[in-house]
């Protein structure tokens, strides 16, 4: 599977098709790339591509966040997946939540009943839950976000530090 370029990952949105539900994955390029592949195979092969383990990923983002389900997927500190509710499910078990790259989102908004997240390139996406809970969301992503970027500074302040 050829998935763009992980930095590049805006979001992965359940979809539905004539072929049944699959992923579309939105660059930062603007493209828009279906794959008739479940959201959750997805998640796995990008995690995998990444030598990460999304189980311990959920596990680690778990016990950061007190979050039982819905946990930010931090796969490096240029992709920290937040997952947000787009859509209601057709049938049981389908996929409604969207998972955006939190380093390409711009702010959130409501407007009325709805709850709109607006992405650094101007696209804007309807989410299903009330502005509390995205905000939550959104902190736990934070949260994650802000560890991944201090293990980087670390590794790079101790490769400075033996070059001295």
């Amino acid at each position: 599977m050829d998935i763009v370029q992980d930095r590049s990952i805006m979001a992965l949105l359940p979809q539905y098709s004539d072929l049944g539900d699959g992923t579309v994955v939105v660059d930062s390029m603007n493209k828009d790339v279906f794959y008739s592949m479940g959201q959750r195979a997805m998640l796995h092969n990008l995690c995998s591509r990444c030598c990460k383990d999304i189980h311990l990923l959920r596990t680690w983002a778990s016990q950061l966040t007190g979050q039982k389900i819905w946990m930010p997927l931090g796969i490096s500190y240029e992709l920290v997946l937040v997952p947000l509710k787009i859509r209601e499910a057709k049938i049981n078990g389908d996929a409604t939540v969207g998972y955006f790259n939190f380093n390409y989102i711009k702010d959130i908004r409501e407007n009325k009943d709805e709850t709109i997240l607006i992405m650094n390139d101007g696209r804007e996406y309807i989410i299903l839950w009330q502005i509390r809970t995205v905000r939550k969301h959104l902190r736990d992503a934070m949260i994650i976000h802000s560890l991944l970027m201090k293990k980087l500074d670390d590794m790079l302040w101790a490769r400075l530090q033996k070059g001295i």
